[in-house]
């Protein structure tokens, strides 16, 4: 499911605006620093002000006396001035309320340092219990439930969300059980995807770094002097927000933890000030393919460095997945995004893009602009083909290089002298007087539903596009690619290339040396009718919340188990070898392969 589905809807619309909400009552709560850090964030893209439709709940609408909310117009806490929060109603065009929000403010003074204490048992927002059942009599009072109000907050405010999303059936009677939560860059997490979204950076030193409200209140101060970039089935777990600090190889320049103010609360301020991040991501090109454990670094650099810096999945100290596929998104200006090791989907949005591709299966959406793709290898070993909707494919007959897909490109360099290209009506335009164009191969597509789609004895390529799709190489040299949807692939005879692209895909290897790449989704690599010449699966549950499996005859072993202790290591891989052929896993370890990885048919 892409990473906004929040219980069962897609919910980008929703977490657009209660981020919003939540940065709003932050920067109300900085009181008197409101207004300079208004300037930083309009300066940086930000803006402060409520989202349309939306205005403030008074505390004379709510019942409460004026001593109840400070000079800034946020909410105080029960029993300190520290603890801000601000109800919110959205309202229709006869001004009627038709949704309410509490957006819990995060720090804002010293006295919020005392509330940590109150983090680790979810007592935190006992703080907030007046206003709770306030607000709870005032919905009632106009038509509204529990399911029509939104939570969020920021930082400190998150863990009020986190708090009230654990508590939801004690406080106000449980008129919250039904309300829908958004938790961004908390600090402690309620790990219910369920109740739940939380959604933060991995280097952001507040995010996660308590983790669950359980334990003492020594585990939960021992807990936040080290973030330990925990996971959890209600967070968001590896978004990268790559800012000028993170472009810097010593990132975070010391131990990330809670008094590494430099390396450790930058993506904090930027995660706020910013383009949100959630705005970004759901304006992707490859939002659908965007789950909840995807890599997805998103581009925070300033002006000063955008022109010379490159957006990618860098090793860093808070990250355990460079190499790993991943996202890469851009902005809608000028960007230098590049690839790692995986298969990769880069995003330029806007502005003249530069992209630079070096292994794996690649996807780019240049989008708006004049945008470059550099690839790293000759142009002599490139097919080059251009299906009906303007989508260009890059196939490296050498197999290096994988697959590139390119949306919305103008130009492509590869590696030597006279190889510019322009992406022209008839093929691949030499920018030089000296160098040959590159013509468009021929190939067949699907109609973009369910097709059934059989090559011929000769060297075919085969596209699928969406739908369910049956493609059939038989012979010689094929290239087979599914597209989107569930899909099944059979090479057939011949040393042939199959691409599952997304979707849960069944790929055929059938005789010859053949390439596997499922893409994202959950993918069979189906054997079970024996094992030829040599297979090479690229991307074996490489990307995030995939579950492939290889399906073995079940003539050839006794179980799962035997299966896949039938694996060893040859260089960085783990293979199969039978009399009759072989299976290598790129880049997979024996040793992380389970039974569950197999199925005997």
């Amino acid at each position: 499911m892409p990473i906004f589905t929040y219980k069962g809807e897609d919910a980008r619309a929703d977490i657009e605006t209660a981020f919003g909400l939540a940065r709003n009552a932050q920067f109300a709560a900085f009181n008197a620093l409101a207004g300079v850090i208004g300037v930083v964030a309009e300066a940086g893209g930000g803006d402060p002000d409520l989202p349309a439709g939306w205005r403030a709940v008074t505390a004379a609408e709510l019942g409460l006396s004026a001593d109840r909310v400070d000079a800034y117009g946020n909410f105080i806490g029960q029993t300190s001035s520290s603890p801000q929060a601000r109800i919110l109603a959205e309202t229709a065009a006869d001004g009627s309320i038709t949704r309410l929000a509490v957006a819990f403010a995060g720090t804002s003074d010293a006295g919020d340092v005392v509330d940590y204490l109150d983090l680790v048992d979810a007592a935190y927002v006992d703080e907030f219990a007046y206003l709770l059942e306030a607000t709870a009599g005032f919905a009632a009072d106009i038509g509204l439930t529990g399911a029509d109000v939104l939570v969020t907050g920021y930082s400190l405010g998150g863990a009020a969300v986190n708090n009230l999303a654990e508590r939801r059936g004690e406080l106000a009677d449980g008129f919250y059980a039904d309300a829908d939560y958004f938790g961004f860059s908390s600090p402690t997490i309620h790990d219910d995807p369920d109740v739940v979204l939380n959604f933060g950076a991995e280097n952001d030193v507040v995010y996660r770094i308590i983790g669950t409200s359980d334990g003492s209140v020594g585990e939960g101060l021992l807990e936040a002097l080290i973030n330990e970039d925990q996971s959890f089935a209600s967070s968001a777990d590896n978004i990268v927000l790559f800012n000028d600090f993170y472009a810097n190889p010593l990132s975070p320049y010391g131990p990330f933890g809670i008094l590494n103010i430099a390396g450790g609360w930058n993506a904090h301020v930027t995660g706020i000030l910013s383009e949100p991040a959630v705005s970004v991501i759901g304006r992707s090109s490859f939002y659908d393919q965007i789950t909840t454990d995807s890599v997805v670094v998103i581009s925070q650099l300033s002006d000063l460095l955008r022109g010379t810096v490159w957006v990618e999945d860098a090793p860093r100290a808070t990250s355990d997945h460079h190499g790993a596929p991943a996202f890469i998104l851009g902005t809608d200006q000028a960007d230098r995004l590049r690839d790692g090791r995986g298969g990769d989907f880069l995003d330029g949005f806007g502005g003249d893009d530069l992209v630079a591709l070096s292994t794996g299966n690649d996807t780019v959406a240049g989008g708006a602009g004049t945008d470059r793709v550099e690839i790293a290898g000759d142009a002599s070993d490139i097919t080059a083909l251009r299906l009906g909707d303007g989508t260009v494919f890059l196939y490296d007959e050498t197999g290096t290089l994988g697959l590139k897909e390119l949306r919305s490109v103008e130009r492509v360099d590869f590696d030597g002298w006279f190889q510019s290209f322009d992406l022209g009506a008839d093929g691949l335009d030499n920018r030089s007087w000296f160098g040959a164009d590159i013509a468009w191969a021929g190939h067949s597509e699907g109609s973009g539903t369910a097709d059934t789609l059989a090559g011929t004895a000769g060297t075919d390529r085969i596209f699928g596009l969406a739908g369910d799709d049956v493609l059939a190489g038989l012979g010689s040299r094929d290239l087979l690619h599914g597209g989107a949807g569930g899909d099944r692939l059979d090479g057939g005879a011949g040393d042939d290339a199959l691409f599952g692209a997304a979707g849960d895909d069944v790929l055929i290897a059938g005789t010859g040396n053949d390439r596997l790449s499922g893409g994202t989704g959950s993918d069979r690599f189906d054997f079970s009718a024996g094992i030829a010449g040599v297979n090479r699966i690229t991307d074996f549950n490489a990307h995030a919340d995939d579950h492939d499996l290889i399906v073995l005859d079940a003539d050839l072993f006794a179980s799962a188990e035997a299966a896949r202790a039938a694996f060893m290591r040859i260089g960085g891989d783990a293979v199969l070898v039978t009399a009759a052929g072989s299976i290598i896993l790129d880049g997979v370890q024996p040793g992380g392969l389970t039974a569950a990885d197999f199925l005997l048919a």
